[in-house]
C-alpha cells in the first residue's frame, strides 16, 4: 500500500470515530422506535450540543492517540492521566469539558488516582460495557505495521478502564479488523469468518466464547434492524457495528443505519465510524459532515502524528 492511501485510511478511521459519535449524540439514551430517523449531523440530544460536537467516546479516543504520540507507544500511566485531564479539566473536549462520562470509566480513574494502578478496569462480567470500543482506532493506527502488537495492545488499551474479557476481546477483535481496513483488506475477508491476518493466530490467542461464536456465526448478516440490540453492552455494540457495516456501501448508508438504531447512539456511530472510516478512507467520508465536525482539522494532524511517530 503506498503512504498516500495509508494516510487516507488513518485519517478516514480517526474522523470516521468523530462523526459516527457526532452524528449520534442526537438520539442518545432514545429507545430504538420512538423517533424519526435521522439523515444529517443536526446535534441536540441529552447534552443539547450544536451540530458537529463530539462526546466522551471522541475525547477519550484523543487522549488515547495523544498519548500513543508522546510516549512513542503504549504507556497505560500516561493514557490513565489525560483521561483524568479530560475529566477533571476537559481537555479535547468538544466544549471545554467533560460533559458526559461512563460509570466504569469513572470508577476506573477514581481507583487509579487513589492507587496509581493504571490497569484499574473491573473486571466483572456485568462491566463488559462499550467505553474501551469505542475509542480504540488510535491503537491499531499506531501499529498498523504490526498485526500481533495491533491486537495485544487492543486488549491492554481496555484493561486501564474495562477488564472485563469481553470488553478486551471485543477490543482485540476489532483492532483486527481495523488493521485489516487500514491494510486494504477487502470487506468480505474481513467479515467472512474470523479474521486474521497472521495464520493460526486466534488459536494461538484464543478470543472469549461469546466472541468468537458471535464472528464464526455471522449472524449478524441474517438479522435486520430490529433484532440488533444498540445498548451498552460491549456484544451489543459490537454486534451493531459489524451489521451497520456489513449491511451497507458507503461511510454515509452504514452511519445511519448505526445511529438509527437509537440507545447509545453515538457510541454505535463511533465504533461503526472508527472501522468504516478505515475502510473507506477520508477521501469517501461525506465532506459535509467533515466540515461540519468540531475543530475537524485536529484529526487530521493526530492522523499525521500516529503515522510519523517512530
Amino acid at each position: 500500500m503506498d503512504n498516500s492511501d495509508l494516510i487516507n485510511r488513518f485519517r478516514g478511521a480517526l474522523l470516521g470515530l468523530a462523526i459516527g459519535d457526532a452524528l449520534g449524540t442526537t438520539l442518545e439514551f432514545q429507545p430504538k422506535g420512538s423517533f424519526a430517523p435521522i439523515s444529517e449531523m443536526i446535534g441536540g440530544g441529552p447534552f443539547n450540543l450544536k451540530p458537529g460536537y463530539w462526546t466522551d467516546d471522541t475525547s477519550m479516543m484523543y487522549c488515547l492517540a495523544h498519548s500513543l504520540v508522546r510516549r512513542k507507544g503504549f504507556d497505560a500511566e500516561d493514557q490513565m492521566k489525560l483521561y483524568c485531564k479530560w475529566w477533571h479539566d476537559g481537555i479535547f473536549s468538544s466544549t471545554g469539558s467533560c460533559f458526559d462520562i461512563g460509570n466504569t470509566v469513572k470508577q476506573s480513574l477514581t481507583i487509579f488516582e487513589r492507587t496509581g494502578e493504571p490497569f484499574s478496569g473491573s473486571t466483572r462480567a456485568d462491566s463488559a460495557g462499550n467505553g474501551s470500543l469505542m475509542r480504540l482506532a488510535p491503537i491499531p493506527l499506531f501499529f498498523h505495521d504490526d498485526f500481533s502488537k495491533a491486537v495485544h495492545y487492543g486488549g491492554q488499551s481496555s484493561k486501564t478502564t474495562h477488564g472485563a474479557i469481553e470488553a478486551v476481546d471485543a477490543c482485540r477483535y476489532m483492532s483486527a479488523l481495523i488493521w485489516g481496513a487500514l491494510n486494504g483488506v477487502s470487506k468480505h475477508d474481513l467479515l467472512d469468518g474470523v479474521y486474521e491476518a497472521e495464520e493460526g493466530y486466534w488459536s494461538k490467542h484464543s478470543l472469549c466464547e461469546s466472541i468468537s461464536k458471535m464472528i464464526k456465526s455471522g449472524e449478524f448478516k441474517n438479522k435486520s434492524a430490529d433484532e440488533i440490540r444498540a445498548s451498552g453492552y460491549v456484544m451489543h455494540s459490537l454486534e451493531a457495528a459489524l451489521w451497520a457495516f456489513y449491511h451497507s456501501d458507503s461511510y454515509k448508508e452504514g452511519a445511519l443505519m448505526a445511529v438509527n438504531l437509537g440507545e447509545d447512539a453515538d457510541t454505535t456511530g463511533a465504533i461503526y465510524g472508527q472501522l468504516a472510516g478505515a475502510y473507506y478512507g477520508e477521501y469517501k467520508l461525506p465532506f459535509e459532515w467533515v466540515r461540519k465536525l468540531k475543530d475537524y482539522h485536529v484529526f487530521y494532524l493526530k492522523a499525521e502524528e500516529l503515522k510519523q511517530v517512530v
